[in-house]
């Protein structure tokens, strides 16, 4: 009898040796359900992404020019004046206060993020046909950023020229439409805590 006990016991571990190893999953890459799901993934993607932008071609017209024997003199020619573009500089503070109706707060202490201080001069601008809300900092005499909401957003790059500043404006999120350009990169809005007219 002992002999057939043991067997028993033998044939009761195979059993459960079997149940473990019917209970080992596959890892999920072996699956074929996860390759179906990257396909169909990478088809949906691509469908929704747009297509890249091509190569903008170049075409150069000529224009045919007739030559007469009077054009072809020697000592004839006038040279043609030739158009330089404009060269855009930061206005000075000086020029600022010509041109502009401002209300200083000279010397005045920035308060950046991480507590950090300084002092500059905040001018607000009065407001224009081409813009409100204006304000412009100046740190040793240069401007270091210049915020205003534009009259007319097509045009709000020459806003910003007319002040010399020649960066794209940046458009701060939020209702009011405002643009920014800093030039001293510390002085955008969202590093500066506290402005010279802020009360304590």
């Amino acid at each position: 009898m002992n002999y057939i006990v043991k067997y028993t016991y033998i044939r009761k571990l195979n059993v459960t040796e079997e149940i473990k190893v019917n209970k080992i999953k596959k890892p999920i890459f072996k699956r074929w359900q996860f390759w179906v799901g990257v396909v169909a993934g990478l088809i949906v993607l691509g469908l929704i992404l747009p297509d890249p932008p091509a190569d903008k071609e170049i075409t150069v017209e000529t224009e045919d020019i007739e030559v007469t024997e009077k054009d072809s003199k020697v000592g004839t020619e006038k040279p043609e004046a030739t158009k330089e573009p404009k060269k855009i500089t930061p206005l000075s503070k000086d020029e600022v206060l010509e041109n502009f109706e401002v209300e200083p707060y000279l010397n005045g202490t920035f308060t950046f993020v991480g507590d950090r201080t300084e002092t500059a001069d905040y001018y607000s601008l009065a407001d224009t046909e081409q813009f409100r809300n204006a304000s412009i900092i100046f740190k040793d005499g240069q401007i270091a950023r210049v915020k205003l909401i534009p009259g007319d957003i097509k045009n709000v790059d020459k806003i910003f020229e007319d002040f010399g500043v020649k960066d794209e404006p940046r458009k701060l999120s939020g209702a009011a439409g405002f643009y920014e350009v800093a030039l001293i990169p510390k002085y955008w809005s969202q590093n500066i805590e506290k402005y010279p007219y802020d009360l304590d």
